[in-house]
């Protein structure tokens, strides 16, 4: 049964806008490109961060949302371990001038902030996507306690 509820569907479009405007904007994308991460992990990544409007017409199901949770948050644990502390190395062939060097600037500088607040959106997410699956599964385990990989989205997601 797809899931079109209004809490979830809000917190997942915060989350697209976050995400394009803030973690894979035009500026910052370019760093990602040496990341390892199979096409899959980064279709479920574009699921829930493309803002595709036909998803939220059709809801989403339990097993998308935490799919796409549990590889963004293996993307979060690359970009704070490959791409966060070598962002400013990594773009430095980047030659903008005037306005676009300084948004350039601006978006590697707040980086980290930037990744953090997208952190606490996917946190976010996964614990109402919890609260949910254990409200509907009426008696029944629900479909997270079924999918051991997301044991692991709490350590993947906290900085250490």
């Amino acid at each position: 049964m797809p899931i079109k509820n209004a809490q979830i569907l809000s917190i997942i479009e915060r989350i697209s806008e976050h995400y394009q405007q803030n973690i894979a904007n035009r500026y910052l994308r370019k760093a990602f490109t040496g990341l390892t991460m199979d096409k899959g992990a980064w279709e479920k990544i574009e699921k829930l961060t493309e803002g595709a409007e036909y998803d939220r017409i059709q809801g989403y199901t339990y097993t998308e949302l935490y799919d796409g949770i549990y590889n963004m948050a293996l993307f979060i644990r690359k970009l704070r371990n490959d791409v966060a502390p070598n962002l400013r190395t990594m773009l430095a062939n980047q030659y903008p001038s005037g306005n676009e060097k300084l948004l350039m600037d601006m978006a590697v500088s707040n980086f980290n902030a930037n990744l953090g607040i997208f952190v606490d959106m996917v946190n976010e997410l996964y614990m109402k996507t919890i609260e949910l699956d254990k409200d509907e599964a009426k008696g029944k385990a629900p479909l997270y306690t079924k999918m051991p990989e997301l044991a692991d989205v709490g350590k993947l997601l906290i900085q250490i």
